[in-house]
């Protein structure tokens, strides 16, 4: 059986033969907004639990405008024209606004992937980068769950301060969005590493779609509240990242009501049971480099913080995805290549974690004791998968022939696409 999989902005056809097959996992498609401008528009003079934009927007004030880095769809082009204007006609000149790129430990956006999310404003706001290393910082204290909350000083000493997101799947914070945009996008390397721990990542009330108790969206909503966040935009995106809804309000009430009215039926899924092989493809854009698809193709199949694995205890992964910004994280690296999985496993696990990137080491760590795992047609470097202690292979086919081999000509196999927009549930549980 032929099937196409998500690769990078293409698809890419592999062949999986079709009496080995349980189930082609992806995400249920959805048909966006037929007019999103006046969705946001209506989401704007209708938010949640706080003020308007027009009634919190004074002349003469500064304002701070926290949006997503490139490994987020791009929902800033639609939403921050209408932002601008209001901001505008409620006195706001442009000089007066400062729009945060919230990189988190990711690498700073390029001047083309801010002239795509900012649009016209490009040259007539200030538009920059955070750095959670270098950028000027201050200090808010701590969370109600202890953790430090060190913030963007351009973004707190604003007087007026809005925070953009999407809302996907998340494989520690259940869904993205929410605080998550001020607690680790404008945070620094220590904030980010107090959260991103193998005792949050071991936590049973963390992980892929939990929401209730979740100590990692609490930590968001805490730290937002914190640097005073006034306005929450938040939406759910289809996956041609058109808008399907957006929700504008306080940061907790928007985030969660928009999680419960769209983005469970969006983005969860039923499969009959785990496989013992699964083919899965990250999607675009978190298919273009190992950090991310660790977290976004393996942690999404067989994470620790996974509700429903898709694979067997013991079972092959194949990866298909093309990885081609190479490693990324190369505090991940270093941690995953330095000693066989069990071993980083105990290691870390006792650590102290000061570095962004430990986390996704030890949950990568995890899932290889656990199952082998392959990547097929990927651009990666074979050294840097060996290294990983993960096993390249130059075709899904000779892939497939490797995990049949091993687990038998009957093997079950689960064809998993767009993983990262993707909620797994066990048919039994839905």
């Amino acid at each position: 059986m032929k099937i196409p999989m998500p690769y990078g902005s293409d698809f890419l056809a592999i062949e999986v033969p079709q009496q080995n097959i349980i189930g082609i996992l992806e995400p249920p498609s959805f048909p966006p907004l037929a007019d999103p401008s006046a969705a946001i528009k209506a989401a704007l003079a209708n938010p949640v639990g706080t003020r308007t934009l027009s009634e919190l927007a004074r002349p003469g004030m500064k304002v701070s405008i926290a949006i997503s880095d490139a490994s987020r769809p791009n929902i800033e082009k639609w939403i921050l024209p209408h932002v601008f204007r209001e901001l505008n006609e409620a006195g706001i000149k442009d000089e007066d606004i400062t729009v945060i790129v919230g990189t988190g430990s990711h690498r700073p956006a390029t001047t083309e992937e801010i002239a795509a999310m900012v649009g016209d404003k490009v040259n007539s706001v200030r538009v920059i980068n955070h750095f959670s290393d270098t950028s000027p910082l201050v200090d808010l204290g701590r969370t109600s769950g202890g953790y430090p909350a060190l913030v963007n000083r351009y973004f707190y000493e604003a007087d007026l301060k809005i925070a953009l997101g999407t809302i996907l799947p998340h494989p520690i914070a259940g869904y993205s969005g929410g605080g998550k945009a001020i607690a680790v996008g404008l945070s620094s390397s220590k904030t980010i590493s107090s959260i991103h721990t193998p005792a949050t990542l071991d936590d049973p009330r963390t992980g892929l779609g939990k929401v209730e108790g979740n100590l990692f969206i609490q930590f968001g909503y805490d730290a937002a509240r914190l640097a005073g966040l006034d306005l929450l935009i938040n939406a759910v995106v289809n996956e041609k990242e058109e808008i399907i809804d957006v929700i504008c309000g306080e940061v907790e009430l928007a985030h969660r009501t928009l999680i419960e009215r769209t983005a469970r039926r969006v983005y969860e899924a039923s499969f009959s049971a785990p496989a013992d092989i699964v083919i899965v493809s990250a999607g675009h854009p978190k298919d273009n480099n190992l950090y991310h698809v660790a977290a976004e193709a393996l942690g999404v199949v067989a994470g620790n913080g996974v509700q429903h694995p898709c694979v067997k205890k013991g079972g092959t992964i194949i990866v298909v995805s093309p990885m081609a910004e190479g490693i990324y994280n190369e505090t991940m690296f270093e941690c995953l290549s330095k000693a066989i999985p069990s071993e980083v496993v105990r290691e870390l696990k006792t650590a102290k974690i000061d570095r962004p990137g430990m986390h996704r080491a030890y949950a990568t760590a995890q899932i290889l004791c656990d199952h082998e795992v392959i990547f097929a047609e990927t651009q990666l470097d074979p050294e840097i998968a060996h290294k990983v202690h993960i096993k390249p292979m130059a075709t899904v086919a000779a892939a497939l022939e490797y995990a049949l081999a091993k687990h038998g000509t009957q093997a079950s196999i689960l064809v998993v696409k767009n993983s990262h927009r993707l909620v797994p549930v066990l048919a039994s549980e839905s």
